[in-house]
């Protein structure tokens, strides 16, 4: 198995192209199919054909270029493209209205923008760039490989207000990579498929996990990734499409081996189906300024979310989770600066997530953020305890609680939920069965609401845009 030194010396593509130049680095579809697909050295040369193409329309050192498009192979050139002039790159969420993408580039200043619908891109701030240029000569591009240079701003959720932009330089990434893959498996012959978005840190992940690893990572369209899951060996998935893998036909033949999960609590029913048919299940915890993933174990009936990996730090203060490490950002981008998110002091490094947690044996269990945190009836309810209860529910598939405003308690719960079967009122009548045996009164959720399937897509469901959405619903 091909292995990277302590650090790259050289652009990893750059690296691999020597090391393993004639192997296969990205594909379009099962290779062992004929499908398209480029070797390290023709990577590397188009890497550097697209990184012409910018120069050439004026992209310059530390400016900031959007794109706003559903994963593609254009976009992954682009990324690799703008870093490689030396540019950053952020990613935006295309099916965001034009109202809604226009704030967000306002705020982050952008120069320049390369967005998938030439009519979206008429609408918003930046410079347009072409990815058809026909450059007829090269420019030198005097920009080396610094693994501490800003890469990447990319916005967080926004679960619980206004999106910030974090930056990540190319080091926090390779580390993120490296202590994953210290506890999964994942060799330079394995395949990740581009499962989620590059618009979210677990979307970029995936790109650093295949840098890092010198593997091979498979692109296709969004309608194609049930039945791509056939052909690659790793994939990122949130718990709805593993499911509906599972539930599909491509699940009776497939190679797949291993797969990430986040965005969502694990049900123990999807990770015990998919064992059944061969795919190991990893859960964990992570973050936007921690660059994925922080906490990792093998999927099983605990609800908790494993053990600290390696280059992160996580110690508890009070009930929450402080982090820091080689992964952590290197903070937000406001008015075209980069403002540190932790002090210039060592005693200062360590960042506040406002999640609340706890440690059992050696592994930690997520209690919720305490944003989330309501009172009702003048009891605390952290709602993450009564979505651990109902997911215990074989009908559950997801779920999310949230308050809603009353006369009398100040606010009571609503779970909003997937299930696997109709949410009539049979299941919602075994729904409240269940949870006054399992949950204190004032706890008990007053309504059950299907989740929208817009919501279903997400790789992290927003409930400031859920609650928003509940509003409408009353």
């Amino acid at each position: 198995m091909a292995q990277i030194k302590a650090a790259f010396q050289m652009w990893p593509w750059q690296y691999w192209a020597e090391q393993r130049p004639t192997e296969v680095a990205i594909a379009l579809g099962d290779v062992n199919a004929d499908a398209v697909s480029w070797n390290w050295i023709e990577v590397t040369a188009n890497i550097e054909k697209y990184a012409q193409r910018l120069v050439a329309q004026g992209v310059k050192r530390d400016q900031l270029v959007a794109v706003v498009a559903p994963n593609s192979i254009d976009v992954l050139w682009l990324l690799l493209a703008i870093i490689r002039v030396g540019a950053r790159y952020v990613g935006l969420n295309p099916k965001l209205p034009s109202k809604a993408l226009t704030e967000q580039l306002a705020l982050l200043g952008n120069d320049y923008l390369w967005c998938s619908s030439a009519e979206l891109a008429e609408q918003l701030p930046g410079k347009e760039i072409s990815l058809m240029m026909d450059t007829t000569s090269n420019r030198l591009i005097p920009v080396m490989w610094q693994e501490h240079r800003p890469v990447t701003l990319t916005l967080t959720s926004g679960s619980t207000g206004a999106p910030k932009a974090v930056v990540h330089h190319a080091q926090s990434h390779l580390a993120s990579a490296s202590g994953l893959l210290k506890q999964m498996t994942f060799t330079a012959d394995d395949s990740w498929l581009l499962s989620l978005p590059l618009f979210h840190i677990s979307g970029l992940a995936i790109v650093w996990r295949w840098l890092y690893r010198g593997a091979r990572i498979v692109v296709v369209e969004p309608e194609l990734q049930q039945q791509a899951l056939q052909w690659v060996s790793h994939a990122s998935l949130v718990p709805t499409q593993l499911q509906r893998f599972l539930d599909s036909e491509y699940a009776q033949q497939h190679q797949l081996q291993q797969v990430l999960l986040g965005g969502a609590t694990i049900p123990v029913s999807l990770t015990t189906a998919a064992e059944q048919v061969g795919i190991e299940c990893w859960s964990g915890y992570g973050m936007t300024e921690m660059a994925s993933t922080i906490t990792a174990k093998r999927a099983n009936s605990s609800p908790g979310v494993g053990t600290v990996l390696p280059y992160r730090k996580l110690i508890l203060r009070d009930g929450e989770i402080w982090v820091s490490g080689k992964v952590l950002c290197l903070g937000y981008y406001r008015n075209r600066t980069i403002f540190s998110l932790v002090g210039c002091n060592d005693d200062d490094e360590w960042f506040a997530t406002k999640d609340l947690g706890e440690w059992h044996d050696d592994e930690l269990f997520i209690r919720g953020r305490a944003d989330n945190m309501f009172i009702s009836g003048g009891e605390n309810v952290q709602p993450e305890d009564i979505e651990q209860v109902l997911l215990q529910h074989p009908a559950v598939n997801q779920v999310i609680v949230l308050p809603v405003a009353d006369h009398d308690f100040g606010a009571r719960p609503v779970a909003i939920l997937t299930t696997a079967q109709p949410l009539d009122n049979y299941l919602i009548d075994q729904l409240v069965t269940y949870i006054s045996q399992n949950v204190a009164p004032y706890k008990r959720p007053i309504r059950y609401v299907e989740l929208p399937e817009s919501f279903t897509q997400s790789v992290k469901i927003s409930r400031t845009e859920l609650a928003q959405w509940l509003a409408t619903q009353a």
